[in-house]
């Protein structure tokens, strides 16, 4: 930063130890003696700009209707379940399936957004608690992040404390917030499948089981059982419980407790087409300059869209940073190369970015997948379920990480299917010898490892490579005798 400034003028901060840090409004010289200071630097209009309403195409926006392209069904399944909220009768529970970025969380939160307002307009007052549980992990902080949804939305205090108390109490001042609050309710739990926690069961079975029994509140007069006999009050308007995931067969990875209790109507998103796409994007068109687009940016921007399973969250994305990249070169249209160039840069790391962000047991399986990829003798393009699971399982004691199922271990695998990250086969041995799984990665196997060894749960499996490297080949070779 170069000499202390001495002005009469300059506000500074002062450390522990007594220096001083020059006020932020102070010059950041580059390497020939000029400079811009960070504040003018934040103040300057851009010299381009071609965005008039940027948010229009930031994909978790929560848009109008008339924005909503190619989910007429869909939209109108949302809406005849939800409407008799109107007149204070049940609402049934959902499940919203399908790829990610085909309309799902879009459709629930415009649907509930209007029903919010029409709710105010007759004096009643109906809470959207939406939650996603990628963050949570266990069913115990998704109910805590529950309870400070309800809180934020009241402007209250949860009530709770993130530890200390039970997951039994946390659910006990849910209720109450509900009870005082609100005449009905839904909760909103998104991407579902990645509530899975550290044990055998996945966390999403408790956490369904409890909140689709809610709804059944208002036919006890006493106590209500959910995991323990706790004290609830009657909560007398309508709950519905929705839950979102990318994965079609998810209803039959819920225990029988969950399923016997979660009856909700499913709805599924199917990919966005190209001519889709394109519509979507002209109705977010208002979000740039008038003049700002190039007449071929909206169909380019979709035909790369529905090349990537017609994910319009992505288009979105793809369309927006189109436009940030004409702004950094100072222009005021957006061109056929912004497209192409950001669409390079997204293409690059789209799957790695993707693995990063996966669950704990998610990653676990499949670096278990790509250590056998790596460390078979001859590298196949196909690798066997079989060893897979068992380089799985070893991997997982060598972490002290608690262990799958197989047929776990094979659906988070396949899974990533959906993403681009490997493909998957079954392939019959011959008459009594069975059907065996197989597993082809798209990226290079050691690359997928080194991504998931940035996570530090994952950076001592560096140094297992001789160990997982000989497991890995004994696996094989014993399936390779057998079959």
């Amino acid at each position: 930063m170069g000499e202390e400034i001495d002005s009469p003028d300059t506000s500074q901060s002062t450390f522990e130890d007594g220096s001083e840090l020059a006020d932020s409004s102070q010059e950041a010289t580059n390497g020939d003696g000029g400079g811009i200071s960070i504040r003018d630097r934040l103040q300057t209009e851009s010299s381009g700009g071609v965005f008039a309403n940027k948010d229009l195409v930031r994909s978790d926006t929560i848009i109008d209707e008339d924005r909503i392209v190619g989910r007429d069904d869909q939209l109108g399944r949302v809406v005849d379940n939800l409407k008799p909220m109107l007149q204070n009768e049940g609402i049934p529970d959902m499940l919203l399936s399908g790829p990610s970025g085909t309309g799902k969380s879009l459709i629930i939160h415009a649907v509930c957004k209007q029903i919010v307002e029409l709710c105010e307009s007759q004096g009643k007052t109906f809470g959207v608690i939406s939650i996603n549980c990628e963050g949570p992990k266990t069913a115990d902080r998704a109910v805590y992040r529950l309870v400070k949804a309800a809180g934020d939305d009241l402007g209250v205090d949860p009530g709770v404390p993130q530890t200390g108390v039970s997951t039994d109490q946390k659910l006990e001042r849910l209720y109450e917030l509900m009870r005082e609050y609100y005449d009905g309710v839904i909760f909103i739990l998104d991407e579902i499948d990645m509530l899975e926690g550290p044990y055998q069961e996945a966390e999403y079975n408790s956490l369904i089981y409890q909140l689709s029994r809610a709804r059944k509140l208002a036919d006890f007069d006493g106590p209500i059982s959910l995991t323990t006999i706790t004290n609830y009050a009657d909560f007398d308007g309508p709950i519905s419980l929705t839950t979102i995931t990318n994965y079609a067969d998810f209803m039959k990875d819920l225990n029988s407790r969950a399923q016997s209790s979660y009856n909700p109507d499913d709805i599924f998103f199917d990919d966005y087409d190209a001519n889709q796409l394109r519509s979507i994007l002209h109705n977010r068109r208002d979000a740039f300059k008038p003049e700002s687009l190039a007449d071929d940016v909206v169909p380019l921007v979709a035909a790369f869209g529905s090349q990537t399973h017609g994910d319009a969250r992505k288009a979105i994305d793809l369309l927006r940073w189109a436009g940030e990249l004409a702004e950094r070169r100072g222009a005021d249209t957006v061109i056929e190369t912004d497209v192409r160039e950001a669409q390079e840069k997204y293409t690059e790391n789209r799957k790695l970015r993707h693995i990063s962000g996966i669950s704990t047991q998610k990653k676990l399986s499949i670096y278990a997948v790509a250590a056998t990829a790596h460390y078979a003798r001859e590298h196949p393009e196909w690798i066997p379920a079989g060893p897979a699971f068992k380089t799985y399982q070893f991997i997982a004691d060598t972490m002290d990480s608690d262990q799958y199922s197989r047929e776990t271990f094979v659906n988070h695998v396949t899974e990533q299917s959906t993403y681009g990250v490997l493909d998957f086969e079954r392939r019959g041995k011959g008459r009594g010898r069975g059907v065996h799984m197989y597993f082809s990665l798209s990226e290079d196997p050691e690359t997928i490892m080194e991504t998931i060894r940035e996570d530090s749960r994952f950076e001592d499996l560096a140094h297992e490579e001789a160990t997982i490297s000989a497991v890995v080949r004994e696996r094989l070779k014993q399936f390779q005798s057998k079959n």
